[in-house]
């Protein structure tokens, strides 16, 4: 692997140049000379974020700047995000992260530029996954490979879909293990994977070693809180193959209840054809499991596993 000096420059390089060339050259470079007047890029980033109708607020900016836009070339939204990652680019190396979760920052980064014609889909205004590459962008969603991670806690709201049995539990973990409900890292779904319906061992154990290695060097992280039905026993008993997702939870002894049922838009009805039948015949009650893993049991589970700090 190549030097994180090395592959910033080059990150930036690649960046750079997708700035100066088609299809994305014109509209750059009248995005610059109306950047005052438009205000920071990352302001507008991270403002996307949080918006609730994306495409008209990628509109009021190519409006701004004085361009005609067509949102599905997707070039206002990598400019966007070039512009972004190219301003926090020398953030990467002081970032408290392990250093192949630098890596694939660069790599992210490098994405924004050179996107193949199946990934334009990713910057649909109305996509999530385009929320998700403005985080990137942002440095506040950090890649782990089949994982991503933000920063965030436990919703105290959440304290009353457990269940009653399991509440004190719950409430001893939170006040022993954690010390409080936040900031815990929070994992999602990457946002791009070769294969969207695949979840692979490997490739989530990776994962999970460099969001444990990465919360030992996060000052003030409490641990990882993790909410989905992919944790849920109950999925487990319909697609046994999927237990290993909670294989370092288990081993390390973290926290694992439910959070009441899942919602269909969750999304336990893609990928299986077993699991769609097994529902639809009321053999299959989807909950959401829910993970805590305290910041000790993940330095613990990633001492355990130093094969997986080669990758």
């Amino acid at each position: 692997m190549k030097d994180l000096a090395t592959q910033v420059a080059a990150t930036a390089e690649i960046c750079s140049n997708a700035l100066k060339t088609p299809p994305l050259v014109r509209t750059a470079e009248r995005i610059e000379q109306v950047s005052q007047a438009l205000g920071s890029t990352e302001s507008a980033v991270r403002s996307l974020t949080v918006s609730r109708n994306c495409k008209a607020d990628l509109s009021a900016v190519a409006q701004k700047a004085g361009v005609e836009e067509d949102l599905t070339s997707a070039c206002l939204q990598r400019i966007l995000l070039l512009r972004t990652a190219l301003q926090n680019l020398q953030k990467v190396a002081e970032l408290p992260v392990e250093a192949s979760v630098k890596a694939l920052i660069c790599e992210e980064f490098r994405f924004f530029a050179t996107p193949t014609e199946r990934e334009y889909q990713l910057f649909a205004p109305d996509a999530y996954s385009f929320v998700a590459l403005c985080k990137i962008a942002l440095l506040e969603r950090f890649p782990a490979g089949q994982f991503h991670w933000e920063i965030s806690g436990f919703p105290r709201s959440w304290l009353f879909k457990v269940s009653p049995a399991d509440l004190p539990k719950l409430l001893c973990f939170l006040a022993v293990e954690f010390g409080g409900l936040s900031p815990c890292f929070v994992p999602h779904m990457a946002t791009r994977r070769k294969n969207p319906l695949m979840i692979i061992e490997g490739e989530a154990d990776r994962s999970w070693f460099r969001m444990a290695a990465s919360a030992q060097l996060w000052s003030g992280i409490r641990g990882l809180v993790s909410c989905s039905w992919l944790h849920s026993r109950d999925t487990f008993r319909v697609s046994p193959h999927l237990s290993f997702i909670n294989k370092p939870f288990v081993e390390s002894g973290a926290l694992i209840t439910t959070r009441g049922k899942a919602d269909e838009s969750e999304g336990y009805m893609a990928g299986s054809a077993q699991r769609r039948e097994l529902y639809r015949a009321g053999k299959f009650s989807p909950t959401m499991g829910l993970v805590l893993w305290s910041r000790q049991q993940m330095r613990g589970w990633a001492h355990s596993h130093p094969e997986l700090s080669a990758h």
